[in-house]
């Protein structure tokens, strides 16, 4: 997918991408100090989530929310999404009511010091290739997000789709679900494909709204794969409503 980028939007990058770079570089700093200072751990998901807000206030999304009185705060969810933009990232974790730890793949937890952030915030990690022969420690990472009171957030198409139509979905969050007997919070972003997609970093403003759906609590009624399909048709029905 081609973006159209106006002169406008390619000035505001050439000014406030280097800003960008350069607060992300003073966010790992100050992680990696928080491993190793009282309550670390707390002021780092402070710093998380304000770089999600960061994020979406330097690109210029104006960003709502629908569908927040349906979330128990004092609940774990897997939070499950389409994924159609690099932006999904700073739109979930500022707007969702639950602190979320997104299911990461091993690679980037192979980047010197960027990779120790991850290991700080406690992001569970998963190596794509190997996932049955690494299936512990993707429990115990999971288990970890769990009893620190947060979710799990998990893109079941696998990768950014681009665009507005779904990708199929991997069964990965409906694993996790019944596996530690948690609720699946389904979330729908809306336009976020036409401001930023894979590999583009054009800071192209614009709205995005972020549906929150009724969450799917009798999970265990359900097999694996038939909790995949009732995941996909829930998003699809709202993304194309």
């Amino acid at each position: 997918m081609d973006l159209i980028i106006d002169t406008k939007t390619k000035i505001r990058t050439l000014y406030l991408f280097p800003s960008f770079l350069f607060l992300f570089v003073i966010f790992i700093l100050i992680i990696l100090i928080t491993a190793f200072i009282p309550k670390g751990k707390k002021i780092a998901t402070r710093v998380y989530h304000y770089f999600g807000w960061l994020g979406i206030r330097m690109v210029g999304v104006n960003l709502t929310t629908s569908g927040i009185e349906k979330v128990d705060v004092k609940k774990s969810y897997v939070v499950v999404g389409n994924h159609p933009s690099t932006l999904d990232i700073f739109t979930h974790i500022h707007a969702l009511p639950v602190s979320i730890r997104f299911l990461t793949k091993t690679e980037l937890f192979r980047i010197p010091f960027f990779g120790r952030v991850l290991k700080i915030l406690g992001l569970p990690r998963i190596d794509r290739k190997n996932a049955q022969l690494n299936l512990d420690k993707i429990n115990k990472s999971i288990s970890e997000v769990l009893e620190d009171g947060n979710s799990i957030m998990i893109f079941p198409e696998g990768t950014r789709s681009n665009q507005k139509k779904l990708l199929p979905f991997k069964k990965g969050a409906a694993n996790i679900a019944k596996a530690f007997n948690l609720p699946i919070l389904p979330v729908v972003s809306h336009n976020a494909h036409n401001l930023m997609v894979k590999g583009k970093v054009w800071f192209k403003s614009g709205d995005i709204h972020l549906d929150i759906l009724d969450p799917i609590e009798n999970t265990e009624n359900f097999s694996t794969e038939e909790l995949t399909d009732l995941i996909f048709k829930k998003i699809n029905k709202v993304l194309n409503s």
